[in-house]
């Protein structure tokens, strides 16, 4: 290696580990494909080493990839905070999120914990509830970013996520295929439910009330407790409960979708923490 590293080649690098192709960094990054590809090529040239796997599905990082992705993220950092610095805008300010408990105890903590030793000055405020609720909170001011299930929203969202249920029960539980399944009930709004038992109907697969809960909290105790069977995402499943995926003749989990939703006319301080957090749950 010689001489220093454009640091719009380690950005290229950056986003297309991120993103996982490069044709989705290429949109991401306003540039074409074959312009991408070619800074990937150069980086790999200036470094000396193969940096990325190619393959039908996308990339994956090779071990001299994994060494200088870390590095990259540091020097595009530094970087930022020293243009904000000059430029007399470091971030100062609060931000109000709202976020569905399932997302809330999986990456999110990172996440802000990231955005928090770039922006040292902004102040969190974090609130979790249902999607209903976070809604509400938005369209009435309380709330400057919201991530939760679009189909309880009018407006559009700034960005979509969708994450792979999985069936979970307690390791403890004693599940006879002959019997109808025992089910963990949310009392109240839930798309993942209904798509759930419509897919429980298709199947023939006949189920009864193993449990009711109103929280997330109460779902998690309720599996955990072996009561019944329910869906989570896969980042969330607790260290006593295992996947039923593939068991028992269930059919195929739903897919959950969120939504990141930012407030009507917000300042800088929320647009930049909303496009972070759309990419950090995107890794």
């Amino acid at each position: 290696m010689t001489g220093d590293i454009d640091i719009r080649l380690l950005r290229a690098f950056v986003t297309v580990a991120d993103v996982g192709t490069v044709s989705r960094a290429a949109d991401r990054l306003a540039r074409t494909q074959a312009a991408v590809s070619m800074q990937l090529q150069r980086l790999e040239s200036e470094v000396g080493a193969q940096l990325l796997r190619r393959s039908p599905r996308g990339v994956s990082l090779t071990e001299a990839g994994e060494i200088l992705l870390a590095f990259a993220r540091k020097a595009i950092a530094l970087g930022e905070d020293a243009r904000r610095e000059i430029e007399g805008r470091r971030l100062v300010g609060r931000v109000r999120l709202g976020i569905v408990e399932d997302l809330a105890v999986t990456r999110l903590p990172s996440i802000i914990a990231d955005f928090r030793r770039r922006h040292p000055s902004v102040e969190i405020e974090l609130t979790s509830a249902g999607s209903t609720d976070l809604s509400k909170s938005l369209s009435e001011g309380k709330c400057d970013i919201v991530m939760a299930d679009p189909a309880r929203f009018t407006m559009a969202p700034r960005g979509h996520l969708s994450r792979q249920l999985v069936w979970v029960a307690s390791r403890m539980i004693e599940l006879d295929d002959e019997a109808e399944l025992p089910l963990i009930i949310f009392d109240g709004a839930c798309s993942w439910q209904d798509r759930m038992l419509a897919s429980l109907a298709e199947a023939g697969i006949g189920w009864k009330v193993g449990c009711r809960v109103s929280t997330f909290a109460a779902l998690i105790s309720a599996l955990r407790a072996g009561l019944g069977v329910g869906l989570l995402l896969q980042e969330g499943l607790p260290h006593d409960c295992l996947s039923l995926n593939g068991r028992l003749n269930l059919p195929q989990a739903p897919v959950a979708d969120f939504g990141i939703y930012i407030a009507r006319n917000s300042p800088k301080l929320v647009e930049e923490c909303g496009d972070f957090l759309l990419a950090g749950f995107e890794m």
